[in-house]
């Protein structure tokens, strides 16, 4: 039996990502966690975002976003195996302001696919604090490969490589696909792979566990349907049950 973390920058990324595989991987005993990075609150001391604002609109879950997503977060990880969820405190992109400022990191949405912030960057190191603290000595770490540059994949990514072990990678759904983007770019070449064929009970855990993320369905979809048959056609292009080591 293995043990494998899932970093995921937000709440919704792994199971958008790779969620058969990881109903897999626990289906066949391995032990399975999924750790979210920016799973913060916003800062007490400062007026929600403009654009933070906009998205808790399209989201209408009310008041105390992080906690009702971190509990959409937790319905979906029991459907999928996962045995542990552990969450960071930083919080998402939308909610920062830069350091000992009233400026917003996000106002509107291509900023989000930016680079950190220098005065950022000490979130690299905290973040790579907690993931060195928490790993267990004998795991398979496994970090998006932050395909489409958002700025908390790459905060995750950069953090997870910063500890000088080998990791695994999964590719960023929905940015493969929605995106302007060949997988290929972001590969080395030759890469080690693993994979896991997705079973119709993998694929339908999948989509069941999206579901319960419910508040981020009108962003990305139509409807729940339109989720559905987008994940099924994911499926079928072999990069949400891949990954690859570098």
């Amino acid at each position: 039996m293995k043990t494998w973390i899932f970093l995921s920058a937000h709440f919704d990324d792994v199971v958008l990502s790779a969620g058969g595989l990881v109903w897999e991987l626990a289906r066949r005993g391995d032990r399975v966690e999924i750790w979210t990075i920016c799973a913060g609150d916003p800062p007490a001391d400062k007026p929600l975002t403009e654009y933070a604002q906009l998205l808790h609109g399209f989201w209408n879950i009310g008041e105390d976003v992080p906690r009702k997503r971190s509990l959409e977060d937790a319905a979906c990880c029991d459907i999928l195996g996962a045995s542990v969820y552990r969450r960071y405190t930083v919080p998402d992109n939308i909610y920062r302001y830069l350091p000992m400022s009233d400026e917003p990191v996000i106002k509107e949405s291509e900023d989000q696919m930016k680079p950190l912030e220098p005065d950022e960057s000490y979130l690299i190191h905290s973040v790579t604090d907690f993931i060195r603290k928490n790993l267990p000595e004998i795991c398979e770490l496994v970090a998006p490969l932050s395909i489409g540059s958002h700025r908390d994949h790459i905060l995750t990514r950069t953090a997870a490589e910063r500890l000088g072990v080998q990791i695994w990678h999964y590719a960023d759904y929905p940015y493969l696909i929605y995106g302007e983007h060949v997988l290929a770019d972001w590969l080395p070449v030759d890469p080690e792979t693993f994979s896991l064929e997705i079973s119709p009970s993998g694929l339908k855990a999948w989509k069941d566990g999206f579901s319960c993320q419910r508040s981020q369905i009108p962003l990305l979809w139509v409807d729940e349907d339109d989720m559905r048959a987008s994940i099924d056609k994911y499926m079928k292009s072999g990069n949400g049950y891949t990954l690859w080591k570098f």
